[in-house]
């Protein structure tokens, strides 16, 4: 009886540490910044979050609005302009790949989103969105002057 009720434990434990092979990586910050121009306070939030799953790969970034331009150019710069589309001032660059999306950076104002699909995309495209958001981490750090 001992050896049963072992073995269906056992059992039981397999199956759930299979079940819960789900791989979340994650980090993210968060940091108030005030600025003062001619005696006139502002408090601006900016967040920064990596999210790196099984199937996606994720960047969250909402910076100081007086970044934007120096956003936009790095993201040209990386993308070019004949990918971008824009609409009402939002950028927008994407690629599809067999009517799947691949990957898609959003700019709107002070807020950037990439979405890369790990199963789509190839290792190399992969590394290069992780050291993106390492530089935009970096660049949406920037203090205002």
């Amino acid at each position: 009886m001992k050896t049963l009720v072992l073995i269906l434990v056992s059992l039981i434990i397999g199956l759930l540490s299979t079940k819960a092979q789900t791989t979340t990586t994650s980090s993210s910050s968060s940091t108030k910044v005030t600025v003062s121009v001619n005696d006139d306070e502002k408090d601006y939030y900016r967040s920064f979050a990596i999210i790196d799953m099984d199937n996606f790969f994720r960047v969250k970034i909402k910076f100081i609005e007086s970044l934007q331009n120096d956003v936009r150019l790095y993201l040209i710069d990386q993308f070019g302009k004949e990918n971008m589309i824009f609409d009402s001032e939002t950028y927008v660059w994407r690629k599809e790949l067999e009517n799947e999306e691949m990957y898609e950076v959003r700019l709107k104002e002070n807020r950037l989103r990439i979405n890369v699909n790990k199963e789509l995309a190839s290792d190399k495209l992969l590394k290069k969105f992780k050291q993106m958001g390492k530089e935009l981490k970096s660049l949406t750090s920037k203090k205002e002057n």
